[in-house]
């Protein structure tokens, strides 16, 4: 990976800690624990999912403009591309 971009390895162990927020809120409901403290979990982990899309997404930014530097992806198809980005993340 180019950019300072994230390992593999960073990435699937953001993975890891993610499934493990998700096992933590399936243990808190079946502990019944409280809505505030589950919310405050779920809340987190969505955060952590936010950030490890934005991290993937900067590395294919980084690789959009590159492939446009370099003749490989047309200036149309990245703008396609940069838009399709956004919506999915803005949603």
């Amino acid at each position: 990976m180019t950019h300072n971009d994230p390992s593999p390895k960073q990435l699937l162990d953001r993975i890891s800690r993610i499934e493990g927020q998700v096992r933590g809120i399936r243990g808190m409901i079946e502990d019944r624990r409280g809505c505030h403290d589950i919310i405050k979990q779920v809340a987190a982990t969505a955060g952590a999912l936010r950030a490890l899309g934005l991290v993937i997404m900067e590395h294919h930014l980084h690789e959009c403009v590159d492939d446009t530097v370099t003749g490989k992806l047309s200036r149309e198809e990245l703008v396609k591309q940069l838009v399709d980005i956004f919506n999915r993340v803005s949603t």
